[in-house]
C-alpha cells in the first residue's frame, strides 16, 4: 500500500509539474518579442516566480518554510549562493521573489519548453570543465551584476548525492571580491527527502526549509582572500544547514 501511494504521489506531481511547466513556459516563450522594452526580462522572470508559487501551491509532499526572507532588499543586487541537493531547490529559489540570474549547466537549456524558456529569461549556461565556457559564463554573470541584476550560482557545481553540503568552488566568490557586491548564503534543508538526484520517485513527505542568510559584505576582504571567503561562507551555510537538519530530524 505504501508503494503504491508513493507511485501515485510520484505520477501526480511529475504530470502536474509538466503541465505546468508547459504552460508558463509557453508564457514566457511569448515574451521574447517584447525584450525592446523590456532587455532585462523582468516579466519573463515574474512567470518563472508565477510558475514556482504554481508548482509549490499543487504539491501535496511536503510544505516550504522560508525565513530570511527580508534579507533580500528590493532593487539591491546580490550574489546568491545555494547549496544543491535536489530538482526541487530552484523552485524553492524562484518562490523568494527575487530578480536573479541562474548559472546552469548547458544541458538545460537543451530540455524542451523548460530550456526554451531559460533561453528566453536569458540565463546563463555554462559547460562545466570547460575552460573556453566558464570564462564566457563568468563575464556574462559580471555583466548582470554590473547592470544591478543578482547572480544566483549554485557554489558546489552539482546536485549533493548525500544531501550534505559538498565543497565549494570558487567562481562566485570570485565574482563578489570583484564587484565589491555582498554574498547572500542560501541554505536549503530537507528538499533531498522530496526528490534526491538520481531518483524519479518522491520520497517521504514532511517539511523542508529555505534560509536566507544575513548578506556577507565583502569590502573588509582583500582581492585574494578568495579562499578565505569561501570557507567563510561555508561554514555559516553548514552551521545553519545543521541547525534545521536536527529540526527535522526532530519532527520525525
Amino acid at each position: 500500500m505504501k508503494n503504491l501511494k508513493t507511485l501515485l504521489l510520484s505520477f501526480y506531481l511529475w504530470t502536474t509539474a509538466a503541465l505546468i511547466t508547459v504552460l508558463v513556459s509557453s508564457l514566457i516563450l511569448l515574451t521574447s518579442p517584447f525584450a525592446l522594452f523590456d532587455p532585462d526580462r523582468r516579466w519573463a522572470h515574474r512567470l518563472g516566480v508565477l510558475w514556482a508559487a504554481l508548482l509549490l501551491k499543487c504539491n501535496l509532499a511536503w510544505q516550504l518554510r522560508t525565513v530570511g526572507r527580508e534579507h533580500l532588499k528590493k532593487g539591491r543586487s546580490y550574489i546568491l549562493v545555494a547549496n544543491h541537493a535536489s530538482l526541487t531547490d530552484i523552485v524553492c529559489l524562484f518562490s523568494l521573489n527575487h530578480e536573479f540570474k541562474w548559472l546552469a549547466k548547458r544541458s538545460l537549456f537543451q530540455v524542451p519548453f523548460l530550456g526554451w524558456a531559460m533561453s528566453v529569461m536569458r540565463y546563463i549556461p555554462l559547460e562545466r570543465g570547460q575552460y573556453g565556457s566558464i570564462r564566457t559564463s563568468y563575464g556574462e554573470a559580471l555583466g548582470w551584476l554590473k547592470k544591478g541584476v543578482s547572480i544566483l550560482i549554485f557554489p558546489e557545481g552539482t546536485r549533493s548525492r548525500t544531501g550534505e553540503i559538498g565543497n565549494f568552488k570558487s567562481g562566485a566568490f570570485k565574482l563578489a571580491l570583484e564587484t565589491g557586491l555582498p554574498i547572500v548564503p542560501i541554505v536549503l534543508t530537507g528538499t533531498q527527502d522530496v526528490l534526491s538526484k538520481g531518483r524519479t520517485a518522491v520520497g517521504k513527505s514532511g517539511v523542508a526549509y529555505l534560509s536566507v542568510l544575513a548578506p556577507i559584505p565583502v569590502n573588509g576582504f582583500d582581492p585574494k582572500d578568495e579562499v578565505k571567503l569561501r570557507k567563510q561562507v561555508e561554514d555559516v551555510m553548514r552551521e545553519e544547514f545543521e541547525k534545521r537538519k536536527r529540526m527535522l530530524a526532530s519532527r520525525d
